[in-house]
């Protein structure tokens, strides 16, 4: 949703998920790259806006992917982190999201493995059959992102940034008002936003992810409102 908001701004890059096994299998296949080479410059030139500033995403699972990509792209294997980064972006800035509530964020995750899109378009959430509660990848995916945002600000401390910080629950109430302080954040100069209209993707939480929900707070002895 993020990504959505700032690409409709038209000021701060086209922002998507360019980097990790996955993605660049896909877009590889859809743009008809075939080398490393290739797939960088079309990344580039597909996340950039008329006015110069490129975007993109990037989950932490996938950082090492990235730093080894660009290492190999740029032949400067002993290049640290920051360095290499500063290198290829010029200038970076950071955008950190997070979501408060994880047990949802868990439960939209668990969704996601058994089938469900991971976004979606529709007015009504999508509802698929079959989908089963498994309380131990709750715990799991909780787990795994309180390491990955652990890393994410180890990382930040380690190269004496402050990344802005977009909270998800925020985001989904204020698009607009979000979008813009990013744009300040960069430092990319806007009239007045008027982005809400361009706006597609949908809240999935249904019934389901309630009961989810509910049923695993109680199992923790927590209030289904934490």
């Amino acid at each position: 949703m993020l990504c959505e908001a700032l690409r409709n701004t038209g000021l701060a890059g086209r922002p998507d998920e360019y980097f990790g096994p996955m993605h660049v299998s896909r877009w590889n296949e859809q743009w008809h790259t075939s080398t490393a080479d290739e797939y960088l410059a079309r990344v580039f030139r597909e996340g950039r806006t008329p006015n110069g500033v490129w975007g993109a995403k990037l989950m932490r699972v996938y950082w090492h992917d990235l730093i080894d990509q660009l290492r190999d792209a740029e032949g400067c294997r002993k290049l640290n982190e920051q360095d290499l980064l500063q290198r290829v972006f010029d200038r970076p800035r950071y955008v950190f999201i997070t979501r408060r509530n994880k047990v949802r964020q868990a439960v939209s995750w668990l969704k996601f493995v058994q089938g469900s899109a991971w976004y979606w378009e529709c007015d009504t959430p999508q509802r698929l059959d079959g989908l089963h509660y498994q309380e131990e990848v709750i715990d799991q995916f909780i787990r795994d992102v309180g390491v990955q945002e652990s890393a994410w600000t180890d990382y930040f401390d380690r190269i004496g940034v402050k990344p802005h910080v977009v909270v998800y629950e925020e985001l989904c109430d204020a698009y607009e008002p979000t979008a813009a302080a990013v744009l300040d954040h960069l430092g990319i100069e806007h009239e007045r936003l008027s982005i809400e209209s361009k706006r597609r993707l949908k809240r999935q939480a249904d019934d389901l992810s309630e009961q989810w929900t509910r049923r695993y707070l109680e199992s923790r002895g927590s209030s289904p409102g934490a």
